[in-house]
């Protein structure tokens, strides 16, 4: 106050204990549980979109590779892990039509030679089994990635408890009951729930499947996933780039019409991002429109 200026209220004062006391109780509050699992949840659902949409890595910025450089203060560059080369393929040989007790027979052997298999660690670090089910010789094949659970098993299970709710809503909504489909995954060993199958394991696998698709003779496969599209196209594209048109199946049986392949997202995905279920519901409709003229 200058000299002669008359005060209009009383003085100002400065509790310096009282703020530090409000900084320090700021500080150490206990962060909001419910909102730090929102936003981790969040996070990791947008993870999943990117990499649906074939986003594997993102700018690294000046400010990133500096954060990286005070962590890692050895590290000269970013290492980015290659995924193992493809096992050799070769294609099927033409056989005549086999009947319905001959197809069983073949199917029975094939799912005891899966049972006894020990071609990747999963062997030996699995909780079971879950082959596939459904109706032989359907029109229509659906393959996923790997049975998910994670509350005890059950080989009635093929996606997971949750994805097979919504795989058989989808199926209802295009008009098609579980007796008219067969149902497989690419990896036939259900996992522990510490991780899904890794892409050596999936690889492992790639000579059941195509017998299995071999013997079901199915018109129309519908790849459910990334793991599924890799399976049946031989290629690493996202779901989002291939989804919404048919794609041939190279290895159709010589003198029969080529098998059709739908592309679209896993219900395991669609139970995460809920935003992307009408692009599966336009991918299912195109599924249902070329049955009609099977």
């Amino acid at each position: 106050m200058r000299p002669g200026q008359k005060s209009t209220g009383p003085p100002l004062s400065v509790d310096k204990k009282s703020d530090s006391n409000d900084y320090a109780q700021s500080v150490v509050a206990k962060p909001d549980r419910a909102a730090v699992v929102a936003i981790a949840a969040g996070i990791r659902t947008c993870l999943q979109f990117h990499q649906q949409l074939g986003i594997k890595q993102y700018p690294l910025t000046p400010d990133l590779q500096q954060c990286l450089a005070r962590k890692q203060p050895h590290a000269k560059e970013i290492l980015r892990p290659q995924a193992p080369q493809p096992l050799p393929l070769t294609r099927p040989e033409k056989t005549p039509p086999i009947g319905t007790a001959a197809l069983a027979e073949q199917f029975t052997a094939l799912h005891r030679e899966i049972e006894v298999c020990r071609l990747c660690t999963l062997a030996t670090s699995r909780q079971g089994q879950v082959i596939g089910g459904g109706t032989i010789a359907s029109r229509l094949l659906i393959i996923g990635d790997y049975s998910s659970q994670t509350t005890g098993f059950s080989t009635t299970n093929l996606f997971g408890a949750a994805e097979d709710a919504m795989l058989w809503n989808m199926m209802r909504a295009i008009g098609l009951s579980p007796e008219e489909v067969y149902v497989t995954n690419t990896v036939k060993c259900c996992p522990l729930p510490t991780g899904p199958p890794e892409t050596e394991q999936e690889l492992r696998c790639l000579a059941y499947l195509r017998r299995e698709i071999e013997l079901i003779g199915p018109r129309i496969i519908c790849a459910m996933g990334e793991s599924a599209a890799r399976s049946v196209l031989e290629g690493n594209e996202p779901v989002a780039r291939l989804r919404g048109r048919f794609h041939r199946y190279r290895y159709s049986k010589e003198g029969a019409d080529p098998i059709q392949i739908m592309v679209t997202f896993h219900p395991r995905f669609l139970l995460e991002c809920a935003d992307m279920k009408k692009a599966a519901w336009l991918d299912l409709q195109a599924i249902q429109r070329l049955l009609q003229t099977l």
